[in-house]
């Protein structure tokens, strides 16, 4: 076979018959093509895009369904006493004598609170459930004691319901 790049410059130059109407073709196949590649690439990025829209969407609707199982926090909050909600809370935590001293405001909206030998699980849900039923930390000096291979917490915390 002899390959003879003349041939090649004749048919570029359209010195041969036919070799227009063959380059065009060429061209506009090979511009089909390209149009084709770059298509499937912008479905397939939609589509995962579309497949994380879709994951973001499940989570934020179970989070959702979490927050509506949530204790419902009173209609009435000016009514509710927060010392109340804590011992509520206390008791279904089962803090017991780790809890300390509780301070009331007058109002009875507030009250500050010292509780020892918290895990740090219990620290988080302490919190967890009283911001469930409307009450909110003002302000909170938490401390780590150590004991034995674990770490204990200590926590003096200021609470108040929060208003509507």
């Amino acid at each position: 076979m002899n390959f003879d790049f003349n041939q090649i410059r004749a048919v570029i130059r359209g010195e041969v018959n036919g070799s227009v109407r063959f380059l065009v073709s060429f061209f506009c196949a090979a511009g089909v093509w390209l149009a084709v590649n770059w298509l499937s690439g912008l479905s397939a990025s939609a589509s995962s895009t579309l497949a994380l829209q879709q994951e973001r969407y499940a989570a934020l609707s179970s989070l959702a369904a979490e927050y509506k199982t949530l204790a419902p926090v009173s209609a009435a909050r000016g009514d509710v006493n927060a010392i109340v909600i804590f011992n509520e809370v206390s008791g279904q935590l089962n803090l017991g004598v780790r809890v300390g001293k509780i301070n009331p405001a007058p109002d009875g909206k507030r009250f500050s609170v010292d509780i020892g030998r918290l895990y740090s699980e219990e620290l988080t849900d302490i919190v967890r459930e009283l911001s469930a039923r409307g009450v909110r930390v003002i302000s909170a000096t938490i401390r780590a004691l150590p004991a034995g291979s674990e770490r204990l917490f200590s926590l003096e915390a200021e609470f108040e319901v929060i208003p509507i």
